[in-house]
């Protein structure tokens, strides 16, 4: 159970995204009438609660390797968590002043936010490559629908449409490399990889393995020189 306190963050993070589902079900099936604030509410009220669940007593100095070493925690994670929730405390005021400008369906928007969000916390905490790569494709799936969400533009569905198709190649080229990876090392723990990298001398297939796999990385979060 004391392992469960070190990951209350993520707990409530994924409560939080089924709840906001919840309501927007309930809205369209139930007649629940909510309007675009209450949802921004509910949302800043939870980013508050996410917020409170960080302070908790941990060493500056201690790794907690958690639920047989899948999960890493340390005060620099909460640190990048601190600054992911203050960051979502802004971004709600701008999505709130986009929508008074432009329409969009703000409930969906929320949503594929969220859940994100979640998935991109999921990759910080996680210590296994496949883990980390499993919830990228989350992360990917979620921009799929962020960017065709708006279904007058035509130009933005096509968008979604290449980044999905592009991206499929991508994926399946990953889990090539990783299935590689884990035929000459025999583990896909991130610790024990950096250990195997520095300490021996593996081939040039793990090597290139390991160069396929950052570059796709790259090419998926759209970081410099596959941003375009």
């Amino acid at each position: 159970m004391q392992s469960l306190n070190y990951i209350l963050f993520e707990i409530f993070l994924l409560i939080f995204v089924c709840y906001i589902a919840f309501l927007y079900l309930s809205t369209k099936f139930l007649r629940l009438r909510l309007n675009i604030l209450d949802f921004m509410y509910v949302s800043a009220l939870f980013l508050v609660v996410l917020l409170r669940s960080l302070f908790d007593n941990l060493d500056g100095s201690s790794i907690i390797h958690l639920f047989d070493n899948f999960i890493i925690y340390n005060d620099f994670i909460k640190l990048l968590k601190i600054c992911m929730v203050l960051f979502f405390f802004v971004y709600l005021v701008v999505i709130y002043n986009y929508n008074n400008i432009i329409k969009i369906p703000v409930v969906e928007y929320l949503i594929l936010v969220f859940l994100c969000f979640f998935s991109l916390v999921i990759i910080i905490v996680s210590n296994h490559l496949f883990v980390i790569f499993l919830f990228l494709e989350i992360v990917n799936i979620c921009l799929y629908c962020l960017i065709g969400l708006n279904k007058s533009s035509n130009k933005g569905i096509e968008a979604a449409f290449k980044y999905f198709i592009q991206s499929s190649f991508a994926t399946i080229m990953g889990f090539f490399a990783i299935s590689l990876i884990y035929i000459y090392t025999g583990t896909l723990f991130l610790n024990e990889l950096t250990i195997l990298l520095y300490e021996y001398n593996l081939n040039y297939i793990f090597q290139f393995c390991l160069f396929i796999l950052i570059t796709i990385v790259f090419f998926k979060l759209g970081l410099f020189p596959l941003h375009s």
